[in-house]
């Protein structure tokens, strides 16, 4: 046997310690590299200048959004907010060439911007916090473009800034780090003023009874006949929970949740009669605290539908899959409960992650509803197609049907058709509608 050569052991050892390094220096999501690997360069920008400027900013300024979307899309935002960063590093933008763009570390969601002045006599406080506000402004104006067409809410996040010193009796790297803390701590400060003005509005909307309701059509894709539509709740227009995510998280961060589930399931149900058609199903979104609340799961929420006039099945109430997994045992009497008085159960956002089957049937679900991620340009990912076509065959053999959710183009529509998927929902075949206009839509 052929004795390996030493310098290709060699190679393959330095390249092995090589990526190594390189994984600890270097984000490979956003391609930005880490401060770890900056360090050198910012204390010498900072010895040639005298200071240097710090901006943080915090991606992270509403917690469990990453959870509600999913890492993928969360890291495409990342990916998003990173390029258009980049972009502004340019002549007369807020950034020069020479500023150094970094993430605090690798899979962080914390980015770093290291300012240089353009006259060697450095930068002080008062020209940071202009320049610290022209970036803000100006990337939240060019973020848009940068980030996938279908969100359509702003990416909000926290800004903090502070002006670094070259000071002889102190390490660079300590003097580094000390106005790291100052700017971090600025954007907790924003963060925590922000959180207490989100939360009065919270309660207000809680209060004053101020959600708004949409129905948006759930159809048969063959026929395109409606046959139900899932309700959805936001704040006022306009104000900052139009957002529902952003909404509902504030709710279940702060113990709100149950009333504010209370006041939008109220608001469905009256609303039912005035804009469904007899026959037509209400999907209800439903959070597992509120599986536990007897408006919910008990005798009051069955009278409750009937003093509405709805069959009782005619109501079915989505679960998310992790609601499904995770809270079956806790939950399993109860849906069982709500199954024998003729109610109906959908788990929503199938893939989004990915289940124990075992645990699904367990359930025993009349539809699943399959994640926007599965369904997206699936006429073209021979992958999701295949995926898709096993989990509608297994959807047959449990006796639920599959709900395609977030149907956009037509080659989507066209191929779930193909595919035998016989129901879905989406902005192609109708978007959310206010309940003023639902009954028209639904025509």
């Amino acid at each position: 046997m052929k004795d390996a050569n030493p310098h290709e052991a060699d190679y393959f050892r330095l390249r092995a310690e090589w990526l190594r390094f390189k994984n600890h220096v270097f984000d490979s999501n956003t391609e930005l590299p880490t401060l770890a690997a900056v360090m050198d360069d910012v204390r010498r920008l900072m010895e040639e200048r005298g200071s240097l400027g710090v901006v943080y900013l915090d991606l992270a300024a509403e917690p469990g959004s990453e959870a509600a979307r999913g890492w993928q899309a969360y890291d495409e935002l990342l990916r998003g907010f990173a390029r258009a960063l980049l972009s502004l590093k340019a002549e007369g933008g807020p950034l020069s060439p020479t500023d150094i763009v970094a993430v605090t570390s690798v899979r962080s969601d914390k980015f770093l911007i290291f300012m240089r002045a353009g006259e060697p006599g450095g930068i002080d406080a008062v020209s940071m916090d202009a320049r610290a506000r022209r970036l803000a402004e100006k990337l939240t104006d060019t973020l848009p473009g940068f980030l996938s067409s279908a969100r359509s809410t702003p990416v909000p996040f926290h800004e903090g800034h502070a002006v670094m010193y070259r000071d002889p009796m102190l390490r660079a790297e300590r003097s580094m780090h000390r106005a790291l803390d100052e700017a971090m701590f600025m954007s907790l400060t924003q963060r925590t003023r922000e959180d207490d003005r989100r939360l009065q509005g919270l309660d207000e909307i809680i209060g004053e009874e101020d959600v708004v309701t949409l129905y948006q059509p759930i159809v048969d894709l063959q026929t395109l006949d409606v046959l139900g539509h899932e309700v959805f709740s936001r704040g006022p227009a306009g104000g900052p929970f139009e957002d529902a995510e952003r909404l509902f998280a504030l709710a279940e961060r702060t113990g709100r949740l149950l009333d504010l589930e209370r006041l939008c399931r109220n608001r469905a149900l009256d609303s039912a009669l005035r804009h469904l058609r007899p026959g037509t199903k209400l999907f209800l979104n439903t959070s597992a605290p509120a599986l536990a609340d007897p408006s919910v799961s008990g005798d009051a929420f069955v009278r409750m539908v009937e003093r509405q006039g709805l069959d009782h099945g005619d109501v079915v109430l989505e679960i998310t899959e992790r609601v499904a997994l995770e809270e079956r045992q806790a939950f399993r009497d109860t849906l069982r409960h709500l199954k024998r008085e003729g109610f109906g159960i959908a788990i929503d956002d199938m893939g989004s992650g990915y289940s124990s089957l075992k645990a699904l049937v367990e359930v025993e679900p009349d539809y699943l509803k399959f994640d926007i991620s599965l369904v997206r340009d699936i006429d073209r990912s021979l992958i999701k197609r295949s995926l898709l076509e096993t989990l509608v065959d297994l959807s047959s053999k449990i006796g639920a049907k599959v709900i395609a959710e977030g149907i956009e183009m037509e080659p989507e529509l066209a191929t779930l058709r193909e595919m035998g998927v016989p129901l879905g929902q989406g902005r192609f075949l109708g978007p959310p509608v206010l309940v003023s206009t639902a009954e028209t839509a639904a025509s």
